[in-house]
C-alpha cells in the first residue's frame, strides 16, 4: 500500500505523484510502514478499515456515539444493511473515563473481531496498551481512531498509535486546515494488502488530483514549527475552556464537562442533567457566532483548532471561554446577548481568518 500503485486508479502522472508525496509525508508524520490517503474526509478511511477487517456477522466494539464515539461508530451504523453486530462501550459515570475493566469484561463475553479505541469527539487519548492487551487476550484486532489527537501526533506532542494498534484511521480535516482528508496506517503487510484491495473497490469516482495535492501541501505544513505552536495553543485553549466550564456558574445549571478536562483540542459537554438542552444551547451559541457540533442527543463538542489557526492565544481563549460559559449559564436578555456578541466580534476582528497560506518551501 505505497503511493499510487500500478493499475490501482486512473490517475494522471501528476496525480500519482501527488499521492506518492502525500503517502510519504503521512508516514513521516504518523509512523507506520504502510499508509494510504483518501480525499475529502476520514469517513472513507473508517469504512475501508471496517470492511477490510470484518466479515458479515462479526462483532465489533466501539465507543458509544452518545459519549464521543463519532466517526467509526457513525460509519458502522450507516453502512448498508448494518452487517455487523455493534457492541458499544460507554464511560464511567463517576469520572467520564473509559472503564477498561468493563471493556475487558464485555470483550470476554462477546469475543469481538475488532475493538475500536478512541472516538472523533472523545476528549481523552485512549489507553492503547491496555486496549491491545485486551484485544490480544480475546484474539481481536485493535483499530485506533486518532482523529481527535492526530494533530498532536503530527506535531510530536503525542506518540503515534501505530505501534500499539493493528490499524489506525483518522479524519485530518480539522487538524490540517480542511485539507487533510482521511488516512489509514498499519505496520502489518497482510493488513495493508487487505486495506488497499478494499480501497480500490470503495474509492469515490472522479479524479481526486486536486484533493491529493491539497493533502500533500497540508501534510508539508504540518512538519513546521508553526504547526506545532498552533497545536500547543489549541490544546491549552481547550483546557482553558474546560476549566471555565467547570466553574460554579456553569456547574449549577447541570452542564457537565465530560471527563472533567481534556487531553485533546476539544471539549465535550454533557447537557443531559442541564436545564438547557443541547439543541437550545447550540442555538444560543450560534446566535453569538460560535458553532459547536452536536455530540449525540445530549452533548455539544467544542473544538479549539480552528481558533488556534486564527492566531488565538491564551488571553483570547480565556475571553471566548467566558463568553461561552456566560451564554450557557444565564438566560441571555437582549442587552446581555448584544454584549456577548460584541465580545466575539472584537475577538474575530482581532484574529481574522487567514485567507492566504504561504507556500511551503519545496512544494
Amino acid at each position: 500500500m505505497t503511493a499510487a500503485g500500478e493499475g490501482r486508479f486512473s490517475l494522471s502522472p501528476q496525480q500519482a505523484e501527488f499521492e506518492r508525496i502525500a503517502v510519504e509525508r503521512t508516514k513521516a508524520l504518523f509512523g507506520g510502514k504502510f499508509a494510504q490517503v483518501l480525499p475529502k474526509s476520514g469517513v472513507p478511511a473508517h469504512e475501508v478499515a471496517l470492511i477490510a477487517l470484518l466479515a458479515p456477522g462479526d462483532t465489533v466494539f466501539s465507543l458509544d456515539h452518545a459519549v464521543g464515539g463519532h466517526g467509526v461508530h457513525s460509519t458502522l451504523v450507516a453502512l448498508p444493511g448494518r452487517p455487523y453486530d455493534v457492541v458499544p462501550y460507554s464511560l464511567r459515570a463517576s469520572d467520564g473515563q473509559v472503564d477498561m475493566a468493563e471493556v475487558a469484561r464485555l470483550a470476554r463475553a462477546h469475543l469481538p473481531t475488532v475493538i475500536v479505541a478512541g472516538g472523533a469527539a472523545h476528549p481523552r487519548i485512549p489507553d492503547l496498551a491496555r486496549f491491545r492487551q485486551i484485544a490480544d487476550e480475546v484474539g481481536a484486532l485493535l483499530m485506533a481512531d486518532m482523529t481527535c489527537w492526530a494533530g498532536l501526533v503530527a506535531a510530536g506532542l503525542q506518540p503515534s498509535p501505530v505501534s500499539g494498534a493493528h490499524v489506525v484511521t483518522a479524519d485530518l480535516y480539522e487538524a490540517l486546515d480542511g485539507a487533510g482528508g482521511g488516512v489509514l496506517l498499519t505496520d502489518d503487510r497482510h493488513l495493508a494488502t487487505r486495506l488497499a484491495s478494499i480501497s480500490v473497490a470503495r474509492r469515490m469516482s472522479g479524479l481526486p488530483g486536486q484533493f491529493l495535492a491539497a493533502q500533500a501541501a497540508a501534510l508539508r505544513r504540518a512538519m513546521s514549527s508553526a504547526f506545532r505552536d498552533r497545536q500547543e495553543r489549541a490544546l491549552r485553549g481547550a483546557r482553558i475552556l474546560a476549566g471555565r466550564l467547570l466553574a460554579d456558574d456553569v456547574a449549577e445549571t447541570g452542564a457537565r464537562v465530560v471527563t472533567g478536562s481534556t487531553e485533546t483540542p476539544l471539549v465535550l459537554i454533557d447537557l443531559l442533567p442541564s436545564v438547557l438542552d443541547a439543541g437550545r444551547a447550540g442555538e444560543r451559541l450560534r446566535s453569538l457566532g460560535i458553532r459547536p457540533n452536536r455530540a449525540g442527543e445530549h452533548g455539544l463538542c467544542l473544538g479549539t483548532t480552528a481558533l488556534a489557526v486564527r492566531g488565538f492565544d491564551d488571553a483570547a481563549f480565556r475571553e471566548v471561554a467566558d463568553v461561552i460559559a456566560r451564554a450557557l449559564a444565564h438566560e441571555p436578555h437582549a442587552t446581555a446577548t448584544f454584549e456577548l456578541s460584541a465580545r466575539i466580534s472584537t475577538l474575530t476582528a482581532r484574529h481574522p481568518i487567514q485567507t492566504a497560506v504561504a507556500r511551503p518551501e519545496g512544494e
